[in-house]
């Protein structure tokens, strides 16, 4: 069987993510299966989802997807590199064919010459004084200026990171770029699309209509029900775990923890230490060297306290199973012949007897992310712990039109 991956957070899913899946389904001969590699209850940004990741599944499926697998915590939680690398060893070890991905401009062909370049460049970081990316981005402008419009775009980067790791790979993907439609970087609420985060903004108010047209009309009820029960991630909450473990931990044990390297964890604990809220912490850590989003997953990392050692490991292997959250009838024989080449994990109990002692603690770091996340919820209601261990994949019927 042929199938199309797509990397995705869905945090939520809307509209734009809608028109993305749709175009891959139109391109694409009609029994290809598109499978979607989405980051669980913490995401790049470095934080927790909005919404579980069961929903956001099952959205994706509504919506075109036939198969939603998790992207393990140790790479959703990763920078822009480590991210991709994760979501495309994912996608080959599952016997996926193809990798596509939205972008503003420019084709696979461009992608990957930008990549085949920026493997070939070398870095001295300690001379930098901006971001990986940033600094990634000026090399390459410097290397392939006829290139350089490309790597402005706000999903360029990914694109980038994507065609870096499928270069990587023993036997390489094919590569499928998608024009999109909207931008990350659109905030308002007034065109036709908008970004996740714009929708997020308005979604912690409460749903309303102006909201609800970048959502896809089968989702919108349960993202509405979700809202009036308090079932999503309360970010002050959240906020208020991290200020406390960075109370808490002193500079010699943050060392211990990825990324506090070069004095950060003495910043780090300085800060915490001193300031009220979590938004005042990270704000007087801020420097241009530093991404946000990096400090922001500092910060899940106190939380969740993984090791280097541990990271180091997943970077080197990379991830060891499949862990499916929702499928339908056509994902399901995608399912039966991943199985035969590469672990498939639908319930936590399995572990043992099929998975390496790396994909254990792979899944460990997942059930604990999808741990803080649910004691993240507005609603205490909602807040029971080890939902990994009594929530089922879930199955939705194609519609006839889709079979």
């Amino acid at each position: 069987m042929e199938a199309i991956a797509v990397i995705a957070e869905f945090n939520p899913f809307h509209t734009g993510h809608a028109y993305l899946l749709s175009e891959i389904r139109r391109q694409s001969p009609a029994d290809t299966a598109v499978i979607v590699i989405m980051s669980g209850a913490f995401v790049q940004r470095g934080e927790p989802a909005l919404f579980d990741k069961w929903h956001r599944a099952c959205w994706a499926v509504r919506s075109g997807a036939d198969a939603v697998f998790e992207l393990p915590a140790v790479y959703a939680l990763s920078s822009a590199a480590g991210f991709a690398s994760g979501g495309v060893r994912l996608a080959c070890r599952l016997g996926c064919t193809t990798l596509a991905c939205g972008v503003e401009a420019g084709t696979a062909a461009d992608f990957l010459r930008l990549g085949k370049t920026a493997l070939s460049l070398s870095y001295d970081e300690s001379t930098k004084t901006a971001t990986a990316g940033r600094n990634q981005t000026a090399d390459l402008a410097k290397a392939l200026p006829e290139l350089a419009g490309l790597l402005e775009q706000p999903n360029a980067l990914l694109a980038l990171e994507y065609a870096k790791a499928i270069l990587a790979l023993p036997s390489p993907l094919a590569m499928q770029t998608i024009p999109r439609r909207g931008s990350h970087a659109e905030n308002s609420l007034d065109g036709p699309f908008t970004s996740a985060s714009a929708i997020r903004r308005e979604l912690k108010k409460g749903f309303s209509a102006r909201v609800a047209v970048y959502l896809p009309p089968a989702n919108r009820s349960d993202i509405e029900a979700l809202l009036k029960a308090g079932s999503f991630t309360d970010y002050d909450r959240y906020g208020d775990f991290v200020s406390l473990e960075g109370r808490l931990l002193t500079p010699e044990q943050l060392c211990r923890l990825p990324a506090f390297t070069e004095g950060l964890e003495n910043r780090w604990h300085k800060a915490f230490s001193t300031l009220s809220t979590y938004d005042e912490a990270l704000s007087a850590i801020k420097t241009k060297r530093y991404a946000f989003s990096r400090l922001c997953r500092m910060g899940a990392y106190t939380v969740l306290q993984p090791s280097q050692d541990f990271f180091n490991e997943s970077y080197q292997e990379g991830p060891q199973y499949g862990r499916i959250l929702a499928f339908n009838e056509r994902g399901a024989a995608f399912l039966k012949q991943a199985k035969e080449t590469f672990p498939i994990i639908t319930r936590p109990a399995q572990a043992k007897k099929i998975l390496s002692p790396l994909g254990q603690a792979q899944l460990t770091f997942d059930i604990r992310a999808d741990d803080i996340q649910a004691l993240s919820f507005r609603n205490a209601a909602y807040r029971q712990g080890r939902r990994d261990y009594y929530t089922a994949p879930r199955y939705l019927p194609q519609a006839n039109h889709e079979r």
